[in-house]
């Protein structure tokens, strides 16, 4: 199967990106060919280094003009690579392939099936609101198919005009061997003064951005630390508001129990530290790090959003809070340490990935979508 992803952002770090990389690994490595178009980021070298082809085309196009220089190359390429599968993985990419392929007169055929290039889009989340209010009709005559990360988003687009057979839900997966309950790393935890005999550990990855919500887990851990004067808290991340973060962490006199770590590529390590993890965002779909701290066994506190509540079962692998609630997020964060539920929380957590969140399981069943196609 020669199959070509189509990004809109950079390949740089992000979620999207991440599935990339794991998707073109295992496709790979099963004899597909795997192009990803998109413009270069941090994250190429790794993309390429899995096998993936890339192919530099910026879908932040402006205008018809714009657009259509973007489509005429991505037609010529189709064309030369003998591509069999296009899959955009947004609704901005998915225009442009319906309009490029479709609309304006395309000859060419899938060798194998004599059939048009099938389009199968991916959305993994939509935060555009001109996207999701008319996202599901685009989606409906833009796309052969559309397979959605998580029910939330599914159930939205469905009532924005989508077709619900159409469509279907994968969740896009975890590599449990790479992501296992362990023993704390001790040389962090001494790089960072940790001593897991005395403190109890709260942490998040995460990119420190407005929509992450880090002010609000400031705010609520300050709250825990007056009870628990042995609360420690890790935030993993960089990004544009990470001195913003520091300084509210200092107003709030956390400087002896907030560490910061900065972008970090050895999450698994990191995540071993911790007892709890927290995700504070006000805006999220289908959390990957929520899925990874899980699979590596530990308890997550998680903002009841989006596809938050498909990934924590409420007190059984964690809690859940509402948005930008310091009160109740401080709530649940005191309440998991007091009882040490985080213990049988995370156990439980681990058993959820395996069994709903597998990598396996994501591969197998988007190539089955892809090949009902050839």
């Amino acid at each position: 199967m020669k199959l070509m992803y189509l990004l809109t952002e950079p390949f740089g770090v992000g979620g999207v990106q991440s599935d990339m990389l794991a998707l073109s690994k295992d496709l790979v490595k099963e004899g597909d060919e795997v192009y990803v178009a998109s413009t270069p980021g941090v994250m190429l070298d790794e993309l390429q280094s899995r096998g993936a082809k890339f192919v530099d085309l910026d879908f932040q196009f402006k205008g018809l003009i714009g657009m259509l220089k973007v489509g005429f190359k991505l037609r010529k390429f189709i064309k030369q690579e003998k591509i069999e599968i296009l899959a955009p993985q947004s609704v901005r990419s998915t225009i442009a392939s319906f309009i490029c392929l479709r609309i304006i007169p395309f000859s060419y055929k899938v060798k194998s099936t004599r059939k048009k290039l099938a389009i199968v889009t991916t959305i993994h989340n939509i935060h555009n609101p001109m996207h999701f209010k008319y996202g599901g009709i685009i989606l409906n005559i833009c796309s052969d198919y559309v397979i959605f990360e998580s029910h939330y988003e599914r159930n939205r687009l469905i009532k924005s005009g989508l077709g619900e057979l159409k469509s279907s839900v994968i969740h896009s997966g975890i590599d449990t061997e790479k992501f296992l309950p362990h023993e704390p790393n001790n040389k962090l935890l001494q790089e960072y003064g940790l001593d897991k005999s005395i403190h109890s550990i709260f942490g998040i990855v995460a990119r420190l951005s407005e929509e992450k919500g880090h002010q609000y887990l400031l705010k609520a851990f300050a709250k825990v630390l007056t009870k628990n004067e042995n609360a420690r808290l890790i935030i993993v991340g960089d990004g544009p508001l990470l001195d913003e973060t520091k300084a509210i962490s200092k107003s709030l006199n956390l400087d002896d129990s907030v560490i910061f770590t900065g972008l970090k590529r050895n999450v698994a390590e990191h995540l071993s530290m911790f007892d709890v993890f927290v995700l504070s965002s006000t805006r999220e779909s289908f959390p990957l790090a929520a899925r990874e701290a899980m699979a590596a066994g530990k308890a997550v506190i998680a903002p009841r959003i989006g596809g938050c509540p498909e990934v924590v079962d409420e007190n059984n692998t964690g809690y859940l809070f509402e948005a930008a609630n310091v009160d109740d997020l401080a709530s649940c964060m005191q309440k998991i340490i007091v009882a040490e539920k985080f213990i049988e929380f995370g156990k439980k957590s681990r058993q959820r990935v395996v069994d709903l969140f597998s990598r396996k399981q994501w591969v197998v069943g988007d190539k089955a979508i892809y090949m009902s196609y050839l």
